[in-house]
């Protein structure tokens, strides 16, 4: 998935949540990136939410205000997505700006857009509940579609992100090409190509429900068209879609100053942080002759970083990474 490791999540929560409430009313095109400042320290209880309420809010906002968390039996992650919850309606705006936006520039020379992947195309709510808001890489392998050592797929369970399959579709049609850049490592790239298109795109068996902590839900093929190939430069991968390789396997076009060299030539070698993965994975798109005209993702680190001519910030009060 997006992401490598994780604090806990309810603190993530709270964050998300009062970053929301101080930015503009609907997550639009950001003209101004304001990512959270990590380094403020609440001088009083008034200047924080409550961890249980903001868990409340998160639930009314996903039109879930009954919601049990946790992967028990008493636990709802298997209900569908609501699309008629203020999440819904609020990505479904985003997205139609997006829409609004390429369509007035379906003339640009070899246009093209990038999407990132968890909650920003496909929507997670449904791990936030089981996880109760703390991040498990084997649990989360698991709505990935990846179970067990060595990882056998087993089917996806994360949705589309309302407003988002019509507008990539519309895209498509209008002569984009289409690139995904996501977190989630090389190990998850088939898995990620079968949750955003279908299983047979990504080379795997058709499976139909997905079995889970006693339920047993539908498994989601989210329908998006097949991204436009290209070659990533590591891992064999020539789909369109970019996963993040693994250290020590880092493509040449990222070892650069400017982006994950300083990582790449660290002793020992370290994982590059998402802004300069994200960007120096964008310049290296428009290096081959691409225009990324719109750039959507849900983390403003999705977004800093430059090569595209405008971004898109998709709502999502769940979690933050820098």
């Amino acid at each position: 998935m997006k992401r490598l490791a994780r604090p806990r999540r309810s603190l993530w929560l709270v964050l998300g949540l009062l970053i929301a409430g101080l930015a503009t009313v609907a997550a639009v095109a950001v003209a101004g990136l304001q990512p959270a400042d990590l380094t403020f320290t609440p001088k009083s209880e008034a200047q924080m939410t409550n961890i249980d309420v903001a868990r409340a809010w998160a639930k009314n906002y996903y039109g879930a205000p009954t919601a049990a968390a946790g992967s028990g039996a008493t636990g709802t992650w298997n209900t569908p997505l609501n699309l008629q919850s203020n999440y819904a309606n609020e990505a479904r705006s985003v997205a139609d700006k997006g829409d609004n936006w390429l369509a007035a520039r379906s003339k640009v020379p070899n246009r093209a857009i990038v999407l990132d992947v968890d909650d920003t195309t496909l929507t997670t709510w449904n791990y936030e509940l089981y996880s109760n808001w703390d991040f498990n890489p084997t649990t989360n392998a698991q709505f990935v579609g990846l179970t067990g050592t060595p990882a056998v797929f087993t089917g996806n369970m994360f949705p589309a992100t309302p407003g988002m399959v019509d507008m990539v579709s519309h895209a498509k049609a209008l002569g984009y090409s289409i690139f995904w850049i996501t977190g989630r490592g090389d190990s998850q790239h088939a898995a990620t190509i079968a949750n955003l298109v279908n299983d047979a795109a990504a080379g795997l068996p058709n499976i139909d429900t997905v079995p889970l902590s006693g339920k047993t839900v539908p498994e989601i093929d989210a329908g998006y068209v097949t991204p436009t190939p290209i070659d990533t430069g590591h891992g064999g991968f020539t789909d369109g879609l970019f996963t993040k390789p693994p250290v020590g396997s880092y493509p040449a076009y990222l070892d650069k100053p400017e982006f994950c060299g300083p990582y790449i030539h660290a002793t020992p070698a370290a994982s590059c942080p998402t802004i300069q993965y994200k960007s120096g994975t964008r310049a290296y798109i428009e290096s081959q002759g691409y225009d990324i005209v719109g750039d959507f993702g849900d983390q403003f680190s999705d977004l800093e970083g430059g090569f595209a001519d405008k971004v898109f910030k998709m709502p999502n009060p769940n979690y933050y990474l820098p």
